[in-house]
């Protein structure tokens, strides 16, 4: 090796460190300000919903006190004003809560936009020490000891030659772990979009549950004229059609399942139940935020949709009736088999009759709910209240509806 190749490859060695950290330091400082300014705006939303949740926790407390009050119109107004502050604040925190991922999604995009721009500086500068040594692979460990005029001149050159070798070794480790970086913060980056997405998803349905809370108030005192004894007489009115629908699904159960084997109408069966139409649950089986629970339990779900969806029929069976009451309004009744039925309730319009063969997925109405509107019942929007019974009492019908 001649001296020119050996100062030749000597400078491949500053030309490492330089090409590797050259403008990295200013790089990263404006980068720390930028990202230590993001943190911060994220520790301020964290502190607002601890905050929020603070709040939450006393009302909620407020609440669980207010069940051990017995039931009147006073006290059930009461509470309904309660849960309408618990669904304010738990929107509060949501929102927060999707400004706090945000901001964590941009702390992320900046880390990916550096280590993207590091990468491609890091490959530049692997490329041109691969082109220099290349241009030297003639020159090998061998040939370069044995060619060298004294054994001090073969010891620096080998050395040199190690010092290049050990810089190309560290360059190629801090591509890979840049590499390996990008991938985790784009993997994580992923995470958080889906987590943001499911949060305003989440922010749909509690805006959607706040405004039938906000209705219940004034629907409540509507329907009770705003009294006592209206309060006590509602709620007479409500147990006694809760038990007449139970004590009317028993006496036609047998009959109709009969009559669906005799005709062989039983087809896919009704130990699955298809959706009656596809909106936002609002209210879930037993739920404990449902603003007449003191007067009953919620015995279904509640789909908030725009008033004339179209409400199909979750399994295939015969009508058992459609009519009015008090709690449901328009209503229909479907018998199936295996002790099941299905109610559909709230409609602004039923398009089935009695003893009417119905197939899954057939019209059966369209939904309504809105208040004050002929069919709307006991509801504080538009909404399809959706019920499935075995053997005459309610059950969860997530359990029995398909995906």
């Amino acid at each position: 090796m001649t001296r020119r190749q050996s100062f030749l490859l000597l400078a491949l060695i500053p030309l490492i460190a330089m090409v590797l950290f050259a403008g990295h330091v200013d790089r990263a400082a404006a980068e720390d300000a930028t990202t230590q300014e993001l943190q911060d705006q994220i520790a301020q939303k964290k502190a607002a919903i601890s905050e929020v949740n603070n709040k939450l926790s006393t009302l909620q407390k407020r609440i669980k006190g207010a069940a051990a009050i017995s039931a009147s119109l006073e006290n059930d107004i009461a509470l309904i004003e309660n849960q309408t502050a618990v669904a304010e604040l738990d929107i509060s925190a949501t929102q927060t809560e999707i400004e706090q991922q945000n901001l964590e999604m941009q702390v992320l995009e900046n880390e990916i936009a550096a280590q993207t721009a590091d990468l491609a500086r890091q490959r530049v500068m692997l490329s041109n020490i691969l082109f220099s040594l290349n241009q030297h692979e003639d020159h090998g460990l061998v040939a370069t000891f044995f060619g060298a005029g004294n054994f001090h001149e073969a010891f620096n050159s080998v050395s040199q030659l190690e010092d290049v070798n050990r810089g190309l070794k560290q360059t190629v480790d801090a591509t890979q772990a840049t590499q390996a970086g990008l991938e985790a913060d784009k993997a994580d980056h992923e995470l958080k979009l889906d987590s943001l997405n499911n949060l305003a998803s989440e922010l749909t349905a509690k805006v959607a549950k706040l405004e039938g809370q906000q209705q219940a108030k004034e629907v409540l005192k509507a329907q009770t004229e705003d009294s006592q004894a209206g309060y006590t007489t509602l709620m007479s009115e409500l147990r006694q059609e809760q038990q007449s629908v139970a004590a009317q699904i028993n006496n036609l159960q047998n009959s109709i399942e009969e009559k669906l084997a005799k005709n062989d109408q039983v087809g896919e069966g009704s130990s699955e139940m298809t959706w009656p139409l596809r909106g936002i649950i609002t209210t879930l089986f037993h739920d404990p935020t449902y603003p007449f629970r003191r007067m009953f339990e919620h015995s279904g779900l509640d789909i908030a949709l725009p008033v004339g969806s179209s409400v199909k029929a979750a399994a295939p069976g015969y009508v058992a009736w459609a009519k009015t009451g008090s709690q449901y309004g328009n209503y229909v009744m479907i018998i199936h088999t295996n002790g099941m039925a299905t109610l559909y309730a709230h409609m602004m319009r039923m398009d089935v009759k009695p003893d009417q063969y119905v197939a899954r997925g057939e019209q059966i109405g369209l939904s309504g709910g809105k208040p004050g509107m002929q069919g709307a019942g006991l509801s504080t929007g538009p909404h399809l209240h959706f019920e499935v019974r075995k053997n005459g009492i309610p059950v969860n019908p997530m359990s029995y509806l398909s995906n």
